[in-house]
């Protein structure tokens, strides 16, 4: 007995063990063989994975048919070719044909899933001959259409996708080896282990395969998505800095301040320039005394006023505004460096930014004019009626009140001196006032009791606060000739500023005869036929200098009378100081 256990052992336990050492001798055979082939066609779909063909593929869910037959053409192919690449184990062939179905589905969707899982499916009935060559080549077909339709829930999924993709791809795989367990039941009654042997290395290797594909993939759109949220989030900051240097315009100051965000954006300058009216502002960044040495040259040719001659590693940029060129701006690398595509459209976006910058300040010097010739214009336009009542009023007082003839005289001078004053400055409140008050009183002397004038000004602000000349007087001659001397026996106007903490209202009242609704929605839109060209002028005038909620704003009521108001925020100087319009 005991020769028999020494002599027999290894005989009796390989007649005992041997399937099982068959099975996983099998198995880890067909698992290395697959993987060896899947490997090759991963290291393919992976680089292809770099080009535009996948940009996006993962998340997109309509293709062109372009796309569409680079997918199903690219998959099928894998799906054969897989199919070529087996191990036979069990009476049939343990082969990665799914990873290539799985993947066009669920990347191409329904037509590149049902086309590759025809193609494959077929494929593997007619010219692979095994026992159930039909039965693996219609599961793979139904293979095929059901990943196509998983595609749709697979990129709903935002994040992790490659782990739903886990799921579906192991889910496709069991359905499909229970599908064969069961139309080909006696067999796999009669041999379980051939049927585990043949679908468990086939299971693992194309579930993982796929998995890894897809999260390939994934990765590469996080890392875009970074890539670019990292370059927007520069761009936003440049962006926000050039805006805030050129907040006060093309200046001295600020164009210097552009060459440094321009060379600190883009490190691997070594100097930058900004050419305008002229002049040069200048900023380096030399790594060594070579960039020094060429990059100073360089620069002195430029201060010399002549253009650098054309090089890969600089870059001249023109600015223009309405196809003018106002200036450039120059960047360079050192001479073994050349600009990407990515710095070029970095600077010329930094281009057209300042390029904007420089249009809308120009713009708005021009509104600036444009504003000022209104003024000028409205300076210049005297009214012939209102002129000649005064001078007859004044020439009934010479001969009746000579005193008050004299105090006419002195109202119609200083009200015409400051018709004349520059209407590019603020002036302060309390010059505003006494043309008012010269006006009122020359319209006094013709009206007498019919007019009734009260100002409500706090006596501190008069000398400090500013405003733009011909605001008020405007408003009180409208006042005076539309309002109060509408009605019979007149009425009064009120003049006045309530304080608030960030701006002053500054009113004109009246209780004359109010203005027709139809009329007072039309009152302040410009328009050939202008009446009330003062009220017009003014309104204009407080937008463009201090923005739409400064407009004039008018309120009336017919038979009650009008308020005209305006909120202007607080300027104030010394009464020594007139502040330029900006």
């Amino acid at each position: 007995m005991i020769f028999i256990f020494y002599t027999l052992p290894a005989i009796n336990w390989r007649i005992y063990k041997g399937p099982v050492i068959i099975m996983y001798d099998t198995l880890f055979i067909g698992i290395q063989h697959i993987w060896l082939g899947i490997s090759i066609f991963l290291l393919l779909l992976f680089s292809i994975s770099r080009t535009g063909i996948f940009h996006d593929a993962l998340t997109t869910k309509y293709f062109t048919i372009k796309h569409l037959l680079i997918f199903t053409t690219l998959f099928s192919v894998m799906s054969v070719c897989g199919t070529y690449w087996n191990v036979e184990a069990a009476g049939g062939i343990i082969n990665f044909r799914a990873v290539g179905i799985m993947l066009g589905g669920f990347i191409g969707g329904p037509v590149t899933g049902t086309v590759t899982g025809i193609i494959a499916g077929l494929h593997r009935a007619f010219f692979i001959h095994t026992d159930a060559s039909y039965i693996h080549g219609g599961l793979s077909i139904l293979q095929g259409i059901a990943a196509g339709f998983l595609s749709g829930r697979l990129k709903t999924h935002h994040r992790q996708i490659w782990l739903w993709g886990f799921f579906y791809a192991l889910l496709l795989e069991i359905l499909f080896w229970a599908f064969f367990a069961l139309l080909t039941w006696p067999q796999t009654i009669a041999n379980p282990l051939g049927l585990f042997t043949l679908s468990m290395p086939i299971l693992i290797t194309n579930t993982i395969a796929t998995v890894i594909f897809i999260g390939v993939l994934e990765a590469s759109i996080y890392i875009k998505d970074a890539e670019k949220t990292k370059t927007t989030k520069n761009a936003f900051q440049t962006v926000n800095m050039i805006l805030d240097s050129l907040r006060e315009g093309f200046k001295d100051a600020s164009l210097p301040k552009i060459t440094e965000i321009i060379t600190t954006a883009l490190p691997s300058l070594t100097w930058t320039a900004i050419i305008y009216k002229n002049r040069i502002y200048t900023r380096t960044a030399y790594k060594n005394q070579a960039d020094k040495n060429e990059g100073d040259a360089e620069i002195a040719i430029l201060k010399l006023q002549k253009p650098l001659p054309a090089m890969p590693h600089v870059l001249t940029i023109p600015v223009t505004c309405r196809n003018e060129v106002v200036g450039y701006i120059v960047a360079a690398k050192n001479k073994d460096n050349t600009f990407t595509k990515m710095g070029i459209e970095f600077l010329h976006g930094v281009c057209r930014i300042v390029e904007a910058i420089y249009e809308h300040e120009k713009m708005k010097q021009e509104k600036n004019l444009l504003a000022e010739a209104e003024i000028r214009a409205l300076q210049a336009q005297i009214n012939p009626h209102f002129l000649y009542n005064t001078l007859n009023t004044i020439s009934y007082y010479v001969r009746s009140d000579p005193e008050t003839a004299r105090k006419l005289m002195k109202y119609l001078s200083d009200y015409f001196r400051h018709s004349l004053n520059n209407p590019s400055k603020l002036i302060p409140l309390s010059e505003e006032i006494h043309v008012v008050d010269c006006y009122i009183q020359l319209e006094r002397a013709r009206f007498s009791d019919r007019l009734n004038v009260i100002y409500h000004f706090p006596q501190d602000s008069l000398d400090t606060l500013q405003i733009p000349p011909l605001l008020l007087q405007p408003l009180v001659e409208n006042a005076i000739i539309h309002g109060v001397l509408g009605k019979a026996e007149g009425g009064s106007i009120r003049i006045g500023l309530i304080e608030h903490e960030k701006y002053n209202k500054i009113y004109v009242t009246d209780t004359g005869v109010g203005i027709p609704k139809e009329k007072l929605k039309t009152l302040l839109i410009d328009h050939k036929k202008r009446d009330h060209i003062g009220l017009i002028n003014v309104h204009q005038r407080l937008i463009s200098m201090f923005g739409e909620k400064c407009g004039l704003h008018i309120l009336s009521r017919e038979g009650k009378g009008t308020v005209v108001f305006t909120n202007i925020p607080k300027i104030e100087t010394t009464k020594e100081k007139n502040k330029e319009i900006p």
